[in-house]
């Protein structure tokens, strides 16, 4: 009834549907349902509220009864964070394919889940050794559906991933990874792409040692940053998203996102790079731990540089927020003396 009803169908009734759906006697009861066998059912209630909810949100300026939905989705999803985290995690891919962009705390909100029980180490520990942590050997659940968007591209995929020979597929990449009739980047299909290539390389090399250096997977990610740069800013998000709790994945794109930022020619890929990692940082908490791990290891690692790139001192308000999120994922005394040495070059 409730799949029957949602606002997509009816609009008018998306309130009282969306207070159904998140009523705590039902949508606890569901998620308890033993052997899990109530989280499809909840998965798909919710993302039925974010494709009545992204339309509007997209507009720009939200109306006032949009802003309450929104708002309320926010504390719905907090709570499912408290309660729930493992659901959250499981479906962090299909979730975040129907947030709006836009939406940046709700995303986090979402990557900050982690599965019941684990405790991540603190992500300001002085000289942490993420490599060494023993969850970055193991795999996080994915329950959303992986292969679906790329179906129709699986099989030339797969073919160049296993040696790197069929160069017309990486030549066309980019085309393939278009909606159908547009130039516009299908997110989902991009989304799905890097997850799917990223589970490939760790299934090639499963120790903690991340390789990176002319391997086919790496070369389709490359090849990604040749969009214009709304495509580009597309593609980094979709490698952000995978920046989470401690796993292989979050290792593997933690390494990545650092190589395309360190390897690249284009300033404009690493200011973007900066960019993607910088707006989740500057909201309130939870921030997810990878992304902050990631971010605080390019600010402090001077392999890459950072802080003598024109971007960070464009303006007075730029250097400003530069400062402060550097000062906030950092130890006490490393960001100044870091922002320092950039600055007398």
């Amino acid at each position: 009834a409730l799949l029957v009803s949602q606002p997509l169908v009816l609009p008018a009734f998306a309130f009282s549907w969306f207070e159904l759906v998140s009523h705590r006697h039902f949508l606890p009861n569901l998620l308890l349902i033993e052997g899990q066998k109530g989280w499809n059912i909840a998965h798909q209630l919710l993302i039925d509220h974010f494709l009545f909810l992204e339309p509007h949100i997209k507009r720009g300026e939200m109306a006032p009864s949009v802003k309450t939905l929104y708002e309320g989705t926010l504390r719905v999803f907090l709570v499912l964070l408290h309660d729930f985290p493992s659901f959250l995690a499981g479906y962090h891919l299909s979730f975040c394919n129907v947030i709006p962009y836009s939406c940046v705390q709700l995303r986090n909100l979402i990557l900050s889940a982690s599965p019941k029980g684990m405790h991540p180490p603190d992500p300001f520990t002085p000289n942490l050794k993420i490599d060494l942590l023993p969850e970055i050997t193991q795999s996080p659940v994915v329950l959303s559906n992986v292969l679906g968007p790329i179906e129709s591209l699986r099989a030339h995929l797969d073919a160049f991933l296993k040696d790197g020979q069929n160069r017309n597929f990486i030549t066309g990449l980019s085309a393939l990874l278009l909606k159908e009739g547009t130039n516009e980047v299908d997110a989902p299909k991009v989304s799905s792409l890097v997850l799917y290539v990223g589970i490939h390389a760790l299934s090639r090399n499963p120790n903690s040692q991340i390789s990176l250096s002319r391997t086919p997977e790496m070369e389709v990610l490359q090849k990604l940053m040749d969009f214009d740069d709304k495509g580009r800013y597309i593609c980094l998000n979709a490698i952000a998203n995978q920046l989470r709790y401690p796993s292989s994945h979050t290792h593997y794109f933690s390494c990545v996102m650092l190589y395309l930022f360190s390897e690249s020619k284009d300033v404009a890929v690493k200011e973007q790079v900066t960019r993607v990692l910088l707006e989740r940082l500057i909201l309130h908490r939870p921030h997810p731990w990878g992304l902050l791990v990631t971010f605080i290891e390019l600010i402090k690692n001077q392999r890459y540089g950072f802080w003598n790139y024109p971007f960070t001192r464009c303006a007075t308000e730029i250097e400003k927020v530069f400062e402060s999120v550097a000062r906030s994922c950092m130890p006490p005394g490393s960001q100044q003396s870091t922002v320092a040495a950039g600055g007398d070059d």
